[in-house]
């Protein structure tokens, strides 16, 4: 057998230590990067103001990881009847997400709701608006899936991977 490896030409050896100085980097980097990265920020705009939210959560794709950072909630004024456009960043376009959202309606009773869900690189951008001009929004959060999903008898519900949140100020 030590003959055998003796026979080896020099280069051989090089060739096959190149490959596993590759592998062993590249699995360094992919270890040391699979925490969850960052996405970005979420642009919200309504009657004139805009204000970018970074993350609240975010979590690697299958949901076991996550950071959080409740001090990025960020506000506008939202009065009744306003519409309410939205950016999302690339990370976010790139992936299933939805909006979801909490208002007061014509008798100041707290209702909720929740877009559809839009497919990976559908759209970027989304305008809330309700339907009843006295209503008031809240709270507005943008949701990012992940992969990770628990099966249900209705169906696979899929994890939230990051949100971004939005709140109203002024009177209420």
């Amino acid at each position: 057998m030590l003959t055998r490896l003796r026979a080896v030409p020099r280069w051989a050896w090089i060739a096959v230590v190149a490959i596993v100085v590759v592998v062993v980097a590249v699995v360094t980097v992919l270890v040391v990067s699979s925490g969850p990265d960052d996405p970005g920020a979420v642009t919200f705009a309504a009657g004139g103001a805009t204000v970018q939210a970074e993350p609240t959560v975010y979590c690697d794709l299958m949901v076991t990881d996550c950071r959080t950072d409740p001090g990025n909630v960020a506000t506008l004024p939202l009065p009744a009847g306003v519409a309410l456009d939205l950016t999302v960043p690339d990370a976010v376009l790139a992936t299933p997400w939805q909006v979801a959202f909490a208002y007061l309606d014509e008798t100041g009773t707290q209702q909720s709701g929740r877009s559809q869900v839009f497919p990976p690189n559908a759209r970027g951008q989304f305008r809330l608006v309700l339907p009843d001009p006295r209503w008031r929004l809240q709270r507005v959060e943008v949701q990012q899936f992940g992969a990770s999903q628990t099966v249900t008898p209705q169906g696979s519900l899929f994890s939230t991977r990051s949100t971004w949140v939005l709140t109203a100020t002024g009177p209420g």
